[in-house]
């Protein structure tokens, strides 16, 4: 390992141990080379196929908040992940699970010769490629980000996934304790008909 080829090549068949080389090494410069890549190349490819379209509204300026977004969303996921996995008993740091993060971006340019043979097919057959092809993405989206958390904190592959649904589950217990709540409390309240 050692070049940024070298590195993507492990990260596609090796991806726990590049994810823990990418952490100790904290790749940062790397990391963000990839984001960015991964980033613009599939929603590049999007704006080039919708710029012409009529009724989508400003395509360049969803291009840009897509981009910002992404890449607030990547910090912030960074250190709330590290923060969990510090909690979780894992013992790493921050810019290296941030390094690692960027990198398990990787899967969206991959697939991108599967969007372009899925675009060439039937109308029928292109929804089904494309529903499919997303579910894999994703997929492989979140192995790599357990392989980034076991790299980067040394994490077993149990903890890895339960740190990484910590945040989503304390979301949707959060909305759960508010919806009781509000029920609750709207049963005790007077109507007056």
């Amino acid at each position: 390992m050692g070049s940024f080829i070298e590195i993507i090549y492990d990260v596609l068949f090796k991806p726990k141990a590049a994810m823990q080389y990418i952490a100790e090494k904290k790749l940062t410069g790397q990391a963000v080379a990839m984001f960015t890549i991964c980033m613009l190349v599939p929603v590049w490819a999007i704006y080039a196929g919708i710029k012409g379209a009529t009724g989508v509204p400003v395509p360049g300026l969803l291009f840009i908040f897509h981009v910002i977004g992404s890449l607030v969303f990547w910090v912030l996921s960074a250190a709330i992940l590290a923060f969990i996995a510090e909690l979780a008993g894992g013992r790493g740091t921050p810019v290296g699970l941030f390094s690692a993060l960027g990198f398990s971006h990787l899967p969206r340019v991959v697939v991108m010769p599967l969007w372009v043979i899925a675009s060439l097919l039937p109308a029928g057959v292109q929804e089904i490629c494309f529903g499919i092809i997303g579910i894999l993405v994703v997929l492989w989206t979140l192995s790599l980000n357990v392989a980034a958390l076991q790299g980067a904190y040394g994490l077993s592959g149990v903890k890895a996934v339960l740190v990484l649904m910590a945040p989503l589950l304390a979301i949707i217990g959060t909305v759960a304790a508010i919806i009781i709540f509000a029920g609750s409390a709207l049963i005790h309240l007077p109507f007056h008909g």
